[in-house]
């Protein structure tokens, strides 16, 4: 909502956030340790998609509620024109041709995709610890550990660098991370976000959610993510998102 209201006010431009977000993404890798919160980020991509979003912001039609808010994507999601490696150096040989679904919901929602965010290998641990990409750093203390398996997401919130991440909980790996990190993660109801486009770790315990900086960010995800999906028929039993009193 801060993102918003300042692009309302023009205080800022999504092309402002988004060139601050690439240069905090460029810097976490040249600390020591390095923070390896991304696996991949294409300037290119991400200025593309902020220049659009600053002339609907000017032109007064924003896209939805988040029009110009940098997410993180867990590197378990397709997502354009990114490769899916899954934290492994064998699967996501080619980029994804289309995004994942939850990841489309966020496009159209106006939402600027800062790129693919490490991950325990596999999503099989609760560490973060990463041989093949580097292990994600908390950015309270790069001595410690982030948790799994959805490290990097939750680590791209706490370090500022969005308010908003996308990431996947079959046992724990959006709740343990967001626990560790200081920041907000929603494991929803089993069918309730759409898996179609994600990796099939578990069709049978995966939940795809929210990490947000605070619980109104992670209800905000949690609405775009949300609701039916004809490519996920284990969705279409649900109600349409219903966020009345929040």
């Amino acid at each position: 909502r801060d993102y918003t209201e300042a692009y309302r006010s023009g205080a800022t431009t999504p092309e402002a956030v988004a060139g601050r977000a690439l240069a905090a993404i460029e810097a976490s890798d040249a600390t020591s340790p390095a923070m390896r919160i991304f696996v991949a980020s294409s300037r290119a991509a991400v200025l593309e998609q902020a220049r659009a979003s600053t002339r609907r912001w000017q032109e007064g039609r924003p896209a939805g509620a988040l029009d110009g808010v940098p997410v993180a994507v867990k590197d378990e999601y397709d997502a354009v024109p990114y490769p899916t490696t899954v934290g492994t150096r064998f699967l996501g040989v080619e980029a994804a041709r289309e995004d994942a679904t939850v990841v489309a919901r966020c496009r159209a929602a106006g939402a600027v995709i800062l790129g693919k965010a490490n991950m325990h290998e596999v999503g099989m641990g609760v560490t973060g610890q990463n041989p093949h990409h580097g292990t994600v750093r908390n950015p309270y203390d790069p001595g410690r550990h982030t948790g799994g398996s959805s490290s990097g997401p939750a680590a791209a919130v706490a370090a500022g660098m969005c308010p908003l991440a996308l990431g996947c909980d079959g046992g724990g790996s959006i709740r343990i991370p967001s626990a560790i990190c200081g920041v907000v993660g929603l494991k929803p109801t089993y069918g309730r976000v759409s898996e179609h486009g994600a990796a099939p770790l578990s069709w049978s315990m995966g939940h795809n959610g929210p990490i947000g900086a605070t619980a109104l960010d992670a209800a905000l995800g949690y609405a775009v993510m949300a609701g039916p999906d004809p490519a996920d028929r284990l969705s279409l039993a649900q109600p349409a998102v219903d966020l009345d009193g929040l």
